[in-house]
């Protein structure tokens, strides 16, 4: 089982160390239109007509009467007009003197009088048509689908392939068209849809391969051999009990096996001075589990990370150095997770902490009562706040007596490196999680009051 970074912490911060303070809940193709062409076609007018081809049989016209032509100058014929635009059918002249395949026309109109406004008319009718003839093509081009690229065959190599916690159908096909897996999404979405099982995919690293059909790639990723090993992030803050929740939900091993492998912690390679707890000694983290992983196994590897982790922070040979011992330390670190999202201010927290102990003053952290209670920090009453348990840092003085969560090494770190002041006192200064620290009772107080009349929740 291989790890990756650490995850973020979203286990929300408890506020404050005021003993009357309450404590916020941990728990964490628009088509566009198609031009029409604005040229019109080219009318051929030079059109020769058969009376312009000198015929000896034929006599002169007679000299036309030009008022009387003004007066019918808008007079058309339809002969006419089919004529000019050819669409008269061509008959053979008879008459000798003609050649052949030369269409027989009407007497042509003078020179001059040609009939321009139903010429242009027509120009424009045509440039429409031909504009709707190409245009509407245009259309039909749009609106045709055309058969997904689709790669045939069961592909060839291998490709690892990683499905997300959560990843819809979609997104999977996607990331198997980077890999190319397959040619496109559409191609692996059909096939996906005329199988049901798909649904069933459970995040994880596959082992895929090149230019799958849309077929064959459904096929595959839904083999349970085809599987590597599943991917599981524990966020630095769970509790034993929470991570255990985490991991069944995140592999497909049952609760019941993690839970009866935490029950005998003593095979999961905990340090010496652990005092046989688990609790502070699952580190968060990702880890990549393979699919025949045992909830042993996988405990004892987070185990075995938190040990390399406690190496390279020095935990164990500097514990000393702050006046603790590891466990006492790993239990400081606890409180710090538990109460800072701000990861510059672990030190701070930590160093208040170490402040309070040295004078005998409660810590007031309730993050540990609400720890011991299995409850969230929203349930603590009055009542509760008054119950008499080595957990309830408002009455106790010290420690708790385990660690309340797993810490990151960012918490292990700031306890053991706390910062320099002679802070006593924080609050909560905004919703970004950011506190005010303190040495002064009253600034405490004056800081809580703003914290209440802004609703962070330091009631």
């Amino acid at each position: 089982m291989s790890r990756h970074r650490a995850a973020d912490d979203d286990a929300p911060a408890q506020e404050g160390l005021d003993p009357g303070q309450r404590v916020a809940d941990n728990d964490p193709r628009e088509m566009m239109p198609v031009p029409v062409s604005t040229e019109e076609p080219l009318l051929d007018d030079q059109i020769v007509a058969d009376s312009q081809i000198e015929d000896p049989h034929v006599e002169e016209p007679a000299a036309e009467d030009v008022h009387a032509e003004d007066v019918h100058a808008e007079d058309v014929h339809v002969e006419d007009v089919a004529d000019e635009l050819g669409l008269l059918p061509v008959e053979p002249v008879a008459e000798a003197g003609h050649r052949r395949g030369r269409r027989a026309t009407a007497p042509r109109r003078s020179k001059g009088r040609r009939p321009l406004g139903i010429l242009v008319t027509l120009g424009v009718i045509a440039a429409l048509v031909t504009g709707i003839f190409f245009g509407g093509r245009a259309i039909v081009g749009l609106f045709a689908t055309e058969p997904a690229a689709d790669y045939s065959g069961q592909g060839s190599g291998t490709v690892e392939v990683e499905v997300a916690a959560g990843a819809s159908t979609s997104q999977i096909a996607e990331v198997l068209v980077e890999k190319d897996v397959v040619a496109s999404t559409q191609a692996f979405l059909a096939a996906a849809e005329e199988n049901p099982d798909i649904m069933t995919i459970q995040p994880g690293f596959y082992q895929m391969r090149s230019q799958m059909s849309g077929q064959a790639a459904v096929a595959l990723i839904l083999d349970p051999a085809s599987k590597l090993f599943d991917r599981a992030t524990i966020p630095e803050g769970y509790t034993v009990a929470r991570a255990l929740e985490s991991l069944a939900d995140q592999t497909e091993i049952p609760l019941a096996d993690f839970q009866a492998a935490a029950a005998s912690a003593d095979q999961l390679g905990l340090p010496a001075w652990s005092n046989g707890q688990l609790e502070g000694f699952l580190y968060p983290d990702t880890y990549d589990i393979s699919p025949d992983a045992t909830a042993v196994e996988i405990l004892t590897d987070m185990v075995g990370h938190f040990n390399e982790v406690a190496i390279e922070t020095g935990l164990e040979a500097n514990a000393a150095a702050v006046g603790l011992t590891p466990y006492e330390l790993l239990t400081l670190a606890s409180l710090v997770q538990s109460e800072v999202t701000v990861e510059a201010e672990r030190p701070l927290v930590a160093r208040v902490i170490y402040n309070r102990l040295a004078l005998s003053m409660p810590l007031g952290i309730d993050a540990a009562l609400a720890y011991e209670l299995g409850i969230n920090g929203g349930e603590l009453t009055t009542d509760v706040l008054n119950t008499d348990s080595p957990y309830n840092t408002r009455i106790r003085v010290g420690l708790p007596p385990t660690p309340i969560s797993n810490p990151g090494q960012p918490s292990i770190t700031g306890a053991l490196q706390p910062a320099e002041g002679d802070w006593i006192y924080y609050v909560l200064q905004n919703s970004a999680g950011n506190h005010f620290f303190t040495a002064s009772y009253e600034e405490f107080l004056e800081a809580k009051a703003q914290c209440e009349a802004a609703g962070l929740g330091c009631g």
